[in-house]
C-alpha cells in the first residue's frame, strides 16, 4: 500500500469518529445535567414541585438526553447551524439571546405581578411557592434547561423536518416547511406547561385561570418559542439555550426565587 494511499485511508478514519461541535456541546451538557442530579441537589432539600422534580428522574435524564442527541446530529444535517459554527459570532450565539430571554422573563414577571396568576396557582394547587427555593434553583433551572430544550425544540424540529423536507418532498420546501413546524410547534410549550397546571381544584375558577395564567403564559412563552426556533436554525442551538437561560434567570431564580417570596 503506498503512502498516499495510507494517509488517504487515515484521513477518512479521522472524519469518520470526529464528533461535530453539536454533538460535543450537547453531550457537555448532558454532563452538566447530571452533574446536577449526582452531586448538587443531595445537597438541599428534595424538590417540592412534582413536575419539576420529574424532570430530575434518571428515566427522564437518559430518555430525553438520547432524543436530544438524535436531533442535533440531524440537527447537522437539515440546514441548522452548527452549535460552534465559526460563522456567528459571540454576540448572536450568547449575547443577544441571553437580553432577548431576560427581556421576555421580566416582561411575564411583571404580568404576574399585576395578575397575580402564579399566586393563585400555588394556592389552588396546594404548594408554598410555582418555584423552587434559592440557591438550588440556580442549578435546577440552568440544568433543566437540557431537558426542556430537547423536547420542545432538539428533537421535533430536526425530525419532522428531516421526515417531512427530506424524505417525503426529496429535499423540497425546506425553508417553508420548517416555518409552518415553528408556527404549529411553538404552541407545545405553553399549552403543554397548562394542561399540566389544570387540576380540578384550579379549573373551578376557570375564569380566573384564563386572565391570570392562559394568555399571560401565551403572550410570553409563544414568541420566545418562535424566536428560539429562528436562532436553533439560525445561529445554532446554543443560541436558542441562551434564550431560554436569560428568560429563566429572571422569572425562575430572581422573580420566582427572590422576589416572589418577599411579595
Amino acid at each position: 500500500m503506498s503512502t498516499t494511499s495510507s494517509y488517504a485511508e487515515s484521513e477518512s478514519s479521522s472524519r469518520r469518529v470526529r464528533l461535530s461541535s453539536s454533538v460535543l456541546v450537547w453531550l457537555l451538557l448532558v454532563g452538566y445535567l447530571v452533574s446536577v442530579k449526582v452531586v448538587i441537589l443531595p445537597l438541599f432539600p428534595p424538590i417540592e414541585i412534582d413536575a419539576v422534580a420529574a424532570i430530575f428522574a434518571w428515566t427522564n435524564i437518559v430518555l430525553f438526553s438520547a432524543i436530544g442527541l438524535v436531533g442535533v446530529w440531524l440537527a447537522d444535517r437539515t440546514g441548522f447551524m452548527p452549535a460552534l459554527d465559526p460563522r456567528v459570532s459571540n454576540r448572536q450565539r450568547y449575547i443577544t439571546p441571553l437580553l432577548i430571554g431576560g427581556g421576555i422573563g421580566t416582561l411575564a414577571s411583571l404580568i404576574d405581578v399585576i395578575t397575580k396568576g402564579t399566586e393563585f396557582l400555588a394556592e389552588n394547587m396546594g404548594v408554598p411557592s410555582f418555584n423552587t427555593d434559592f440557591p438550588s434553583s440556580l442549578f435546577v433551572y440552568t440544568s433543566g434547561t437540557v431537558i426542556i430544550e430537547a423536547i420542545f425544540r432538539l428533537f421535533p424540529f430536526p425530525v419532522l423536518l428531516w421526515l417531512i423536507s427530506y424524505v417525503l418532498l426529496k429535499k423540497r420546501w425546506q425553508e417553508q416547511i420548517f416555518w409552518v413546524l415553528v408556527i404549529l410547534l411553538s404552541f407545545l410549550e405553553p399549552l403543554g406547561q397548562l394542561s399540566g397546571q389544570m387540576t380540578p381544584k384550579v379549573m373551578e375558577n376557570f375564569g380566573q385561570f384564563f386572565l391570570a395564567l392562559f394568555l399571560p403564559m401565551l403572550a410570553t412563552n409563544y414568541p420566545m418559542g418562535i424566536v428560539q426556533a429562528y436562532l436553533f436554525r439560525k445561529s445554532g442551538f446554543l443560541a436558542s439555550f441562551m434564550v431560554r437561560l436569560g428568560y429563566y434567570i429572571i422569572w425562575h431564580i430572581a422573580y420566582g426565587s427572590v422576589i416572589y417570596p418577599q411579595l
